[in-house]
């Protein structure tokens, strides 16, 4: 009897041994629950063991993609895997991408082994990425785009082709050097300045390689066009120059033009040919250049209204010019400010008068003075600019102009005179013709709104006569400036200075 308790006890006390602790260990039962989040890599647990054991828990995006047996293993297998990427990127490495990543845990399941196909979930879904370079473009208010090069100075050669696109090789080995660079002594530009806004710094980074720019024309087309990829081209046609293609795109200037077009343009002069393909995208870079200027600029200096006296000697209608007027001459030192090849702002830094403009005086022989033009002509915009010449496109009789730093600028009467109409046309949209009664009538289209004078009114040169504008047949907003000379259209250069405009 005492030995068949003893056999019992023993029983008992065994039974105790093996269960007791499964019940009393709360961890082991919760870890059963924890194990089983579900894999993108199908896995099982195949058993639990008595001791916790440590696992590599690999995740993307926040998803388990399955529980890593052999952390080394699997790092061999993806080493193993670089030979099919190591012609294209050598003397780099294959691994996890940047949105994949490992958690260190433990636990009481013993899991199947699925490393192999944890390799090729990750090989086939894109998650195994190359190291390399991580160019980002950062301001003050931190980092705005990221790119992936495969090779750094590639990029940095892009980069130095697009900044010159901006500004000249020479005036960035001068910045560079801390050199100053003078103001203009000879009519002209000087690039006094050049600088980006953004900041660029780089890191390392593991991504997939369709996500990595190779060669420098792929970098050099995102420093100017950013993610966009839509791009506008024009057939060259018959007649067209450089001019005028621009004027009809964006108003975009010849230099701009070659700009886009470095393949088939070489200079501004360049004759364009029909059939030529031109690029008239202008660019949408993420990055900013800025460029300062100093321009020094060479104007007239228009005399007072001639003084008119009367001469009752002189037959009514009849006019002599008793003083010839003399127009002065000054230099204006101009900054300017440039965004990415674009005029942005300017202002005047100083001028000096070279000569002093002088009255004249005309005698007429009739009491009532009317304003006879001098032949003497100012330019009817402040800060002159040409961006389409006579000719510029098949049938453009006139010069267009705009004001440098102000867009709807105010318009002068170029020569005294007598307004000989006002109105609106579809093409000319608001204008103004001027009789200056010495066979030479100047016309002034596409004002912003009506003209500030009348029918029949005298003005004399320099009076306010209008504002710029984009009024009827127009591409933005100019000044189209005509001369008329005993009925015959003629080249507005012939009469003002535009061999003296940049």
């Amino acid at each position: 009897m005492k030995k068949a308790i003893a056999i019992i006890l023993s029983l008992i006390l065994a039974l105790v041994i093996v269960f007791v602790p499964y019940f009393l260990n709360t961890d082991q039962r919760i870890d059963a629950n924890i194990v089983n989040e579900k894999s993108l890599v199908a896995q099982e647990i195949v058993s639990y063991s008595q001791e916790e054991n440590s696992y590599s828990k690999i995740y993307s995006k926040g998803r388990l993609i399955g529980v890593i047996s052999d952390l080394d293993y699997v790092n061999s297998l993806i080493k193993a895997r670089y030979k099919d990427y190591e012609g294209e990127f050598p003397d780099t490495e294959l691994g996890l991408g940047d949105d994949v990543y490992i958690v260190e845990e433990k636990s009481y399941a013993v899991f199947a082994d699925v490393d192999d196909q944890i390799v090729e979930y990750l090989d086939a879904n894109g998650l195994l990425g190359i190291k390399t370079t991580a160019v980002e473009f950062s301001t003050a208010e931190g980092v705005y785009e990221i790119i992936y090069v495969k090779d750094y100075d590639v990029f940095a050669d892009a980069l130095e082709t697009f900044f010159y696109n901006f500004v000249s090789e020479e005036t960035l080995q001068k910045l560079r050097r801390s050199e100053t660079i003078p103001s203009p002594t000879e009519l002209g530009s000087v690039e006094k300045n050049a600088f980006l806004h953004e900041t660029i710094n780089t890191n390392e980074a593991i991504v997939s390689p369709t996500q990595i720019m190779s060669t420098k024309e792929e970098i050099y087309d995102f420093l100017c066009y950013g993610h966009n990829t839509e791009r506008e081209y024009y057939t060259v046609r018959e007649g067209d120059t450089l001019s005028g293609v621009g004027y009809y795109f964006s108003d975009m200037s010849p230099k701009q033009l070659v700009m886009l077009n470095p393949s088939v343009l070489s200079s501004e002069s360049q004759v364009i040919v029909p059939g030529m393909e031109l690029n008239v995208t202008y660019y949408t870079s993420p990055i900013t250049m800025e460029v300062t200027k100093e321009r020094l600029s060479q104007q007239f200096i228009a005399p007072e209204t001639p003084e008119y006296v009367e001469d009752p000697s002189l037959e009514q209608g009849k006019y002599e010019v008793r003083i010839q007027e003399e127009s002065g001459i000054k230099n204006v030192l101009y900054e300017e400010k440039w965004i990415n090849g674009v005029l942005e702002s300017g202002q005047m830094l100083s001028e000096t008068v070279i000569k002093q403009p002088k009255r004249g005086v005309i005698a007429v022989g009739t009491k009532q003075v009317i304003m006879i033009g001098t032949g003497n002509y100012i330019w009817p915009v402040d800060n002159p600019y040409i961006n389409c010449h006579w000719g510029c496109y098949v049938g453009h009789t006139g010069t267009d102009l705009t004001n440098r730093y102000e867009r709807y600028a105010p318009i002068y009467a170029v020569d005294s005179g007598v307004v000989e109409s006002t109105g609106y046309k579809s093409d000319m949209g608001y204008f103004v013709i001027i009789d200056h009664q010495n066979g030479v009538k100047t016309m002034y289209m596409h004002l912003n709104v009506p003209a500030y004078v009348s029918a029949g009114e005298n003005v004399s040169r320099g009076q306010t006569i209008g504002q710029m504008g984009s009024t009827g047949r127009s591409t933005g907003v100019h000044l189209h400036l005509a001369f008329e000379v005993n009925g015959v259209r003629v080249n507005p250069c012939y009469y003002l200075p535009c061999n003296l405009l940049d």
